[in-house]
């Protein structure tokens, strides 16, 4: 826990720039499914999470590369 800062910026009216002191993501809000806007969001770390808005249901994955072997 700690304290945290975003800042966001709106592009147009599908886009969304969220600026992070690790890094950034791009949001990009699609169709409305049973009433809830879908959203669709890529960030620095080469992951996608895919989220209807307002009921907790999102689907998380990483996007390629693989990952670093474990130190010993």
């Amino acid at each position: 826990m700690g304290f945290h800062f975003r800042k966001s910026f709106k592009i147009g009216k599908l886009f969304r720039f969220n600026k992070t002191k690790k890094g950034g993501s791009i949001s990009v809000e699609g169709p409305k499914i049973a009433g809830k806007k879908v959203r669709l969001t890529v960030n620095n770390k080469k992951k996608a999470t895919v989220s209807l808005q307002g009921t907790g249901i999102s689907y998380d994955t990483n996007l390629g590369g693989s990952k670093k072997p474990a130190k010993k």
